[in-house]
């Protein structure tokens, strides 16, 4: 006997969208997506009414998703130009991003403005149960194309670490970690999001309450020990994370196939 199934609309007052506001937001994200995987070619979007054709959205709603991300800084309008993308968000693998696997070659461009020893945080104690009274204190910014794009503080564990205070830190912290004789075993990440508050906001050049991504690190070094607790603040139109899980016999997806606007994009921790 044929089974009925009834699809049924929610009709709570809080869910619903004024009309035409879902299509907006679909169309929104879907472009926001070509984007940042660099779908264009050198950066231009199709024509409005090519959009329409391709979509099969009204004028009104292709013109309002262009102007929202004219608005945010994802595209540049100029007439008789037309529409081109802005500074493409960088695509890091989840994987590689944890540093275990050796030294990614992906640059963050970091700039290094502090390297101190300091009193241990009681917040860092927490993190790096072998902590002392004092840790090294590394912190950067990711600035490329002169955007910055995060800024990271790093606490390292002394005397492990010492040899930190001198080392070169090359184009990422992974390197950094490299150049000073110390190799990771393991990391752990805590990814977040929050309103960028006004001295954030300041470090970065955005608005505050601008939206960052947010995150916490912990790496272990090659016996399993805690050996650095990070926190890091990144611009959340300057970077997007990629990760790809297979099951056993599987060939894994090229990460580069979904990097190709990485290149030419802004890096950012």
């Amino acid at each position: 006997m044929a089974t009925l199934i009834v699809v049924k609309r929610d009709s709570s007052q809080h869910l619903r969208e004024p009309d035409g506001n879902a299509e907006r937001r679909r169309l929104n994200l879907l472009l926001r997506s070509a984007i940042g995987r660099g779908d264009y070619p050198r950066g231009r979007l199709p024509r409005e009414w090519e959009l329409m054709d391709t979509t099969g959205s009204t004028r009104a709603v292709v013109r309002d998703a262009m102007r929202e991300l004219a608005e945010s800084g994802v595209v540049s309008r100029e007439p008789g130009l037309g529409t081109r993308t802005g500074v493409l968000p960088s695509i890091f693998g989840l994987r590689a991003f944890h540093g275990v696997d050796g030294v990614p070659e992906q640059s963050t461009y970091p700039r290094v403005t502090d390297r101190s020893v300091i009193p241990t945080p009681p917040v860092v104690a927490a993190r790096i149960p072998e902590c002392g009274p004092e840790v090294l204190r590394v912190e950067y910014i990711a600035v490329a194309q002169e955007f910055p794009g995060a800024v990271s503080t790093n606490y390292f564990l002394l005397p492990r670490a010492d040899a930190l205070r001198d080392a070169d830190f090359g184009h990422n912290i992974y390197a950094f970690l490299a150049n000073g004789g110390i190799h990771l075993s393991a990391s752990e990440l805590l990814i977040g999001a929050a309103e960028a508050d006004l001295y954030t906001a300041g470090r970065l050049a955005m608005p505050p309450g601008a939206p960052v991504l947010t995150l916490e690190q912990i790496m272990y070094d090659e016996t399993g020990a805690a050996i650095c607790f990070s926190t890091v603040a990144q611009r959340g139109d300057r970077v997007r994370y990629f990760a790809h899980n297979v099951t056993a016999g599987v060939r894994p997806v090229d990460g580069d196939a979904v990097q190709g606007a990485a290149e030419e994009g802004t890096p950012a921790a």
